[in-house]
């Protein structure tokens, strides 16, 4: 009788053991099991183990998060014309799985204040770098082309980080001496 209360104990702790490995990524989540060995693993939206006590398991949301982007300042026009730009962004980190790698590299236990903090860093610098090479006319009449520039400029950059821009939009100009209100 001994026996089989000792085998039923271990067939117990085995079981427990394996179903506490278990797991199932949801479609917007990126499960990243990293531990044993230098191979990281990465769950979207599929079920896999991990060995419990000896691989870890991280978390980033593939979830869109919009991102607004002001000028601090105003920023001189290729006509030395200053103006100020908001603008809002639609970023997502990306699932494609080099881009993901990267991203779990850069922003693995970030949180999302800190990471969109980042992000509108980079697409202000950006902004602030087209938005001087450009005319206020072009600005004016061609919104969504100053826009696209700006997706264009900021895409090298945010795809260092594991980053995709969704969609940018340019929402307003403006400028102190009332030159876009006058044209």
């Amino acid at each position: 009788m001994a026996p089989y209360i000792i085998i039923g104990a271990v067939a117990l702790v085995l079981i427990l053991f394996f179903a506490s490995g278990y797991l199932k990524a949801p479609p917007d989540t990126a499960y990243i099991i990293s531990g044993l060995g230098k191979r990281r693993r990465i769950l979207i939206g599929k079920a896999g183990f991990r060995i419990p006590f000896f691989e870890r398991v991280d978390r980033l949301s593939l979830r869109v998060m919009q991102v607004d982007v002001k000028t601090s300042e105003a920023v001189p026009t290729n006509e030395f014309i200053n103006v100020t730009v908001d603008g809002v962004a639609n970023i997502k980190i990306s699932s494609d799985p080099d881009a993901l790698k990267l991203a779990s590299e850069s922003l693995l236990g970030m949180r999302q204040q800190e990471l969109i903090s980042l992000v509108t860093q980079v697409l202000e610098g950006n902004m602030r770098e087209i938005v001087g090479s450009v005319g206020l006319k072009e600005m004016v009449q061609d919104r969504q082309g100053v826009a696209k520039k700006i997706t264009e400029n900021v895409v090298p950059d945010m795809n260092k980080l594991g980053i995709e821009v969704v969609n940018f939009n340019i929402q307003n100009f403006k400028d102190n001496a009332g030159t876009i209100e006058n044209m």
